[in-house]
């Protein structure tokens, strides 16, 4: 279970992304207008917060890859690293539209 932890960590940061922002938008729209200056300053710390949890995931898992060498043995930390890397651009992604503030 704790492989498929890490294997899965960026995507379950990606996930957890996806579902506060969804959460925040829909709050924001029922108690102010979704371009509130301060509903989305709380949407951008937010995806600050999971683009850093991204980034540290995808740091530890290139640094366990390093430190492994071998090809092939190090199948798990290459598919952290993939996961962290894909929710990262995902994140950002998903951010743009609270960045332009449409």
């Amino acid at each position: 279970m704790r492989a498929w932890a890490w294997m899965m960590g960026g995507l379950l940061v990606w996930t957890i992304h996806f579902l506060g922002m969804y959460t925040l938008a829909s709050l924001a729209d029922v108690v102010a207008t979704a371009d509130d200056p301060v509903w989305r300053a709380a949407g951008l710390a937010f995806s600050a917060l999971c683009v850093l949890a991204s980034a540290v995931l995808l740091a530890l898992a290139a640094r366990r890859l390093r430190r492994t060498g071998d090809e092939g043995w190090g199948f798990p930390d290459q598919l952290a690293a993939l996961g962290a890397g894909l929710a990262l651009v995902a994140i950002v992604w998903q951010s743009l539209p609270t960045v332009i503030g449409y």
